[in-house]
């Protein structure tokens, strides 16, 4: 797979950007605010297409609602007490990029956020990225120049299923820096909640072994059944959606955590018993 230049990856990143932020936006448009002819926007809009990040329209794109969240997965009870604020999430995404420098080795967790995450990595140099997600795999590979380490075991639903002994080979040889997970839900005793159950008992060993554990919570998930990671102590830095610091700034600041970094749709918090 030939891979994108520099150049070519911030333009598509800055065309998602747009195209967020508007809702919809038009070929010409694009090509005038981005000085490339409209060919080259309309191979950038199929890519970004075909990677979920938009939707072609008759002459331009339109922002398009992640598929497969808790509010439409058929494979949850649960369900979002308030609505997906979509505009927080490269905020969100942004605030956790401070946390990781180049060389580091990251574990990537699932989520939409996960996701939108890898296309920023492509500024870090030296990074590794062990992932057990096939789909999120080729996107890094496309969008980064980080070596791309895949945590083997049974494919389903584009998914890794990783053995554990596998993943326990993987962690031995490449020592993770940070492990970046996305969190649907914080307990009332402080569990860390994740909408995958298939990927508890990975994500327990990781959390074991990472250096650091970055938590992000877009937003408050009402939850049927506690798919439990591990618990708020274990982690480092929270980032959380200004729609989830309602809920949880309380539980945070009785753990230890405080506030570091505020913007306008997030807040970060760190663990000073971590510190």
């Amino acid at each position: 797979m030939a891979r994108a230049s520099s150049a070519l990856l911030k333009r598509r990143l800055d065309i998602a950007e747009i195209v967020r932020k508007q809702g919809e936006v038009k070929v010409d448009e694009l090509s005038e605010l981005l000085n490339v002819s409209g060919v080259t926007i309309r191979q950038d809009l199929t890519y970004l297409e075909q990677q979920g990040y938009l939707k072609r329209s008759f002459g331009g794109a339109i922002y398009l609602a992640p598929e497969g969240s808790a509010s439409t997965d058929h494979r949850s009870t649960e369900r979002y007490q308030q609505p997906i604020d979509h505009q927080s999430d490269i905020e969100l995404v942004q605030q956790s990029l401070n946390y990781i420098q180049d060389g580091d080795t990251l574990f990537l967790g699932h989520g939409q956020l996960i996701r939108k995450l890898i296309p920023f990595l492509y500024g870090k140099k030296g990074i590794k990225l062990i992932i057990n997600d096939l789909a999120n795999a080729l996107l890094a590979k496309e969008f980064t120049q980080a070596e791309v380490i895949i945590v083997g075991g049974m494919l389903a639903d584009n998914n890794l299923i990783q053995d554990d002994n596998v993943l326990r080979f993987i962690i031995s040889q490449y020592p993770i820096s940070r492990f970046i997970i996305e969190v649907a839900a914080m307990s009332r005793d402080n569990a860390l909640i994740i909408e995958n159950s298939e990927q508890l008992k990975s994500y327990q060993q990781v959390l074991k072994h990472a250096q650091q554990t970055i938590a992000i919570l877009p937003q408050r998930l009402v939850n049927d059944a506690h798919n439990s990671v591990g618990k708020l102590k274990d982690v480092e830095i929270a980032i959380l959606s200004r729609a989830a610091v309602a809920h949880y700034h309380q539980q945070l600041f009785d753990c230890y955590f405080t506030q570091s970094y505020a913007t306008k749709h997030s807040i970060t918090y760190q663990n000073k018993q971590e510190a």
